[in-house]
């Protein structure tokens, strides 16, 4: 990082510690999300808004990003691990439901993978295969190859 780099927000992972059992049971249970402010700003009305599940969180990484588009980098996350996203509503203090669903069923080693091929490049040539909760090279690549 020089200094010509433009800082252009954060990708983060959280961890509910929400006390409500149906969340709190959940192995591997994550928020993957972007901000341009930092990280604690965001949560730090966490317990108030459905997005946290209405509990607090806990910030398990943070990547600062440079020179690209979070939000994109985000959304790619996202659709890479699209298939194991948390189907949820949470219902506010006010009553109305939300769908929290940024939460995913990975474990956080393989989102930290993830992230990493995604920096070099490499997500391309594989898919996340949520049954054996890993990362692994993609049909379409390994055909080639």
């Amino acid at each position: 990082i020089t200094t010509v780099d433009q800082s252009t927000g954060y990708i983060y992972v959280l961890r509910s510690l929400s006390e409500n059992e149906e969340i709190k049971s959940i192995d591997n249970l994550f928020k993957i999300g972007y901000s341009v402010n930092p990280v604690e700003q965001r949560i730090a009305n966490a317990i108030n808004d459905p997005t946290y599940f209405m509990a607090p969180v806990e910030v398990v990484s943070v990547y600062k990003c440079f020179n690209l588009n979070p939000q994109k980098f985000e959304a790619l996350l996202h659709k890479f691990f699209g298939q194991s996203r948390l189907d949820t509503e949470i219902v506010n203090k006010s009553g109305m439901k939300h769908s929290a669903n940024e939460w995913f069923v990975v474990p956080f080693e393989v989102i930290d993978q993830a992230i990493e091929l995604i920096i070099s490049g490499n997500i391309i040539d594989y898919r996340y295969d949520s049954k054996n909760e890993e990362i692994i090279i993609s049909e379409a690549y390994a055909k080639i190859n």
